[in-house]
């Protein structure tokens, strides 16, 4: 996956879930009070983003940056 993929998923608000080290992981979305988030993390264990740069710059998955990693993440 590159940057621009993960931007598109992020922009079209597709669920996107895969493994690491036999951990479960999505990206998913919600509204809360109006207000769209971007949900990243172990499954039922997310974190809130709000926004895609915010995401992008502090999404983890485990002790490395998820925007490290996204070239062994396949779509």
């Amino acid at each position: 996956m590159t940057k621009d993929d993960l931007f598109y998923l992020v922009s079209v608000k597709k669920n996107y879930e895969f493994s690491y080290n036999g951990k479960n992981y999505i990206l998913t979305y919600d509204k809360i009070d109006g207000h769209d988030y971007i949900l990243f993390g172990q499954l039922y264990e997310t974190k809130k983003f709000e926004s895609y740069g915010e995401f992008y710059n502090n999404a983890k998955v485990e002790n490395h940056f998820f925007r490290e990693m996204l070239d062994i993440m396949e779509l």
